[in-house]
């Protein structure tokens, strides 16, 4: 049923667990409780010092407690003495007096005697009957006397020893005492009352001057049960506590060395102890070179790190100026001993490197080794340049002086980039940045270069990551060109090839030069999808011009030796030929001298590129300094005289020997001989006397888009030498 009126339900009638169900549930709220508790009690005394403290608190809260009922039990008992030892000396008065009494009147005089006593407040005698006939109170004649015993009629109460009584109001101080009257031959009952409150009075300042020692003796006994313990147990813990938090700083102490605190604070200390060493051993390790025994590249940024931080502080007091000269010195071609003399000559080499560089260096210095065949050393204190130079020179004669590896002879060839603290940086690997750029530069200029580090070397790097970011960005962006250059038939004039030569006009700079991009490029790895590109375009555009019905020539592209070294070459031009319909007879790779270093693989790839067909010419010959055994093997068809040699050729007295030379050795070995840099007349005309087979140069004419070479083309054979004599004129620059 609802409530009228409401629309609402009843209130709903609770109902409360019975039996077993609410056991178990007033059993679980208990233990929930307790959790709660414990969890609080945890919360708040974590350390031992304070369930130490709280434990010695609540003993010593106990004590005072039981002091404190020990003094008003004494002080009870006290008072209770004392207030039955006055009962009992007036009862002895009294019955001292009743044995010679004749009447109870007799007395009387004792009663109001004893009465008057200090702490008695009254005494009284009863008849037989039970009512008191003798008083010194008026108030008390003619009662009856209550003590709790029940009178015989006629009789009065034998109380053989002295009682308390209870009656009259429940006063404390009430005593009860037979009393024989010999001579009256009758027995009578003495009441007395003692003033408890005087006495209790007196006796309470003893009672609080006990509980107060009392106090005080388990204070003391606290205190000193305290500071026992907290020498004994609670300081040695703590200190263990902090021993083991800060990982074994400090040290852990007992009060016994035999006790079990003593014990696990042994054990601690040899645990952190051996952590330590071991944590030490690591951090050494890590810092070492295994094979040298150096301190590799993570210790020597640390203590170049460390001698800056000196130097800085040096500089800035009144000491004067520190140098810290930064030395990279890296061994040439260590690759090569590797590969020929095997990897355990290699690390022979490495140690003998390290142990020349120990003992050259002076005292103070760093040395380490950063890399695989590079060196560090750090020189602090060095004075200047000069002084640094003359170090990085000694340490360079030194590891090159001939040794004997096995039985092998080897000289080993070094270079060094050199820095200085603070004129090159005030920063470890700023310091380390430029020393590596001074390195570049002196792998550059050849074995045994000490170079020193100059600004400009880190706007060459700037410009080479910039010229390096740009020119991923032509690629992706297909920025490039190509231009063409021809190459004529000395004899005929006509046009029988051209050189794929290619461009980047970059947005902002205008066109950049390949002699600056190109090494970009080569030492970035971007010269391997920039030599597809170039292949790809010359063939297809060779291939548009063939099929526009143009004299058929071969177009030569520029190939490098990271090109030559890779084993996929062969397969790349081979997709690149068919995929653009040419004839691999009008494809030629031009490669120079200085790439045949990798003779056995340079050599390979080759043949596999002629017996596909691709024709192979040598360019820049006369410069590189090869040997003519290794140039009887490669299957060269073309060579090309260096355009240094072209220069004087025209001069009458000498200047024409060595391309005489390289003309009648070509010739010899079947080969045609190509002369770049034709830029007069009377140059064309000398080569056409020493029988060279083609020019190429600006007086055959200059690079030009594809367009441009194009027309170029169609006025061949008739205007190819012609259209060039008349621009030549001495533009050709």
């Amino acid at each position: 049923m609802t409530e009228r009126g409401t629309g609402e339900g009843p209130e709903p009638i609770p109902v409360f667990p019975t039996g077993m169900a609410g056991k178990l549930l007033s059993f679980a709220r208990v233990r929930t409780a307790t959790a709660l508790l414990r969890a609080k009690v945890s919360d708040r005394f974590v350390s031992i010092r304070a369930k130490v403290v709280s434990l010695l608190t609540l003993i010593g809260a106990a004590l005072i407690v039981l002091s404190g009922l020990f003094a008003v039990y004494d002080f009870k008992s006290n008072l209770d003495f004392k207030v039955w030892s006055r009962a009992a000396g007036v009862g002895e008065a009294i019955v001292y007096a009743a044995r010679n009494a004749e009447t109870l009147g007799d007395i009387e005089p004792v009663i109001q005697a004893v009465a008057g006593a200090p702490a008695l407040k009254g005494a009284a005698v009863a008849g037989a009957d039970g009512r008191v006939v003798l008083s010194s109170l008026p108030s008390w004649k003619g009662k009856p006397l209550d003590i709790g015993r029940e009178l015989e009629p006629g009789k009065a109460v034998p109380i053989p020893q002295q009682k308390r009584l209870g009656g009259y109001g429940r006063y404390p101080g009430d005593y009860a005492l037979s009393v024989e009257f010999p001579r009256m031959n009758r027995t009578a009952t003495v009441l007395i009352r003692v003033d408890a409150d005087l006495l209790a009075s007196q006796t309470v300042a003893d009672a609080w001057q006990l509980m107060t020692w009392l106090v005080i003796a388990v204070i003391l006994a606290i205190l000193s049960l305290s500071l026992l313990v907290h020498r004994v147990v609670v300081a040695p813990i703590e200190a263990l506590k902090v021993f083991a938090e800060t990982g074994g700083e400090g040290k852990a102490e007992a009060v016994g060395p035999d006790d079990e605190i003593g014990v696990i604070a042994r054990a601690l200390s040899d645990s952190f102890r051996a952590r330590t060493d071991g944590e030490a051993r690591l951090i050494a390790l890590a810092a070492t070179d295994g094979l040298t025994g150096l301190g590799n590249r993570t210790h020597f940024k640390a203590q170049l790190a460390a001698d800056v931080a000196a130097g800085q502080r040096l500089n800035g007091s009144s000491a004067g100026g520190r140098n810290v000269g930064v030395m990279i010195l890296n061994l040439d071609n260590f690759k090569d001993v590797n590969d020929t003399l095997g990897h355990d000559a290699g690390d022979k080499l490495l140690q003998r490197t390290a142990e020349l560089l120990r003992g050259c260096a002076r005292e103070g210095d760093t040395v380490a080794r950063i890399g695989g065949d590079e060196f560090g050393v750090i020189m602090p204190g060095i004075k200047n340049a000069d002084d640094a130079l003359q170090l990085a020179s000694r340490l360079v004669r030194a590891v090159g002086a001939p040794f004997r590896l096995g039985v092998q002879e080897v000289q080993q060839a070094a270079c060094v980039g050199l820095t200085l603290y603070p004129q090159d940086g005030r920063d470890a690997d700023v310091l380390i940045k430029n020393a590596d750029l001074a390195l570049s530069r002196a792998k550059l200029e050849g074995a045994g270069a000490c170079v020193l580090y100059r600004h400009e070397l880190h706007l060459r790097a700037i410009e080479r990551n910039t010229i390096e970011r740009d020119l991923r960005a032509a690629l992706a962006k297909d920025q490039l060109t190509l231009f063409y250059q021809p190459k004529i038939d000395v004899a005929s004039g006509r046009v029988v090839g051209a050189e794929a030569l290619v461009r980047w006009r970059h947005e902002e700079r205008g066109y950049v030069p390949p002699a600056l991009f190109i090494p970009v490029a080569e030492r970035s790895g971007l010269v391997v999808p920039l030599t597809k590109w170039v292949l790809n375009e010359a063939c297809r555009q060779n291939r548009e011009w063939q099929d526009q019905g143009l004299t058929k020539i071969s177009v030569a592209a520029n190939v490098s030796a990271i090109d030559l070294r890779r084993t996929d070459l062969t397969d790349t031009i081979a997709n690149t030929l068919i995929r653009n319909g040419l004839s691999p007879q009008y494809l030629e790779l031009e490669v120079t001298e200085s790439m045949m270093q990798d003779v056995d693989v340079v050599i390979g790839t080759l043949r596999r590129l002629r017996s596909l067909g691709v024709g192979i010419g040598i360019d820049d010959f006369g410069t590189g300094y090869s040997s003519l055994a290794y140039l009887k093997r490669f299957p060269v068809k073309r060579l090309k005289i260096d355009r240094s040699f072209v220069l004087d050729v025209a001069d009458r007295r000498d200047g024409d020997v060595i391309p005489k030379v390289i003309i009648d050795l070509g010739h010899a070995l079947g080969m045609k001989v190509v002369a770049e840099g034709v830029e007069t007349a009377d140059q064309y005309e000398r080569l056409q006397e020493l029988g060279c087979d083609e020019v190429q140069g600006y007086f055959a004419g200059r690079p030009m888009p594809a367009a441009e070479f194009e027309v170029f083309l169609r006025n061949s054979p008739a205007g190819g030498l012609r259209g060039a004599a008349k621009a030549a004129g001495g533009t050709a620059a």
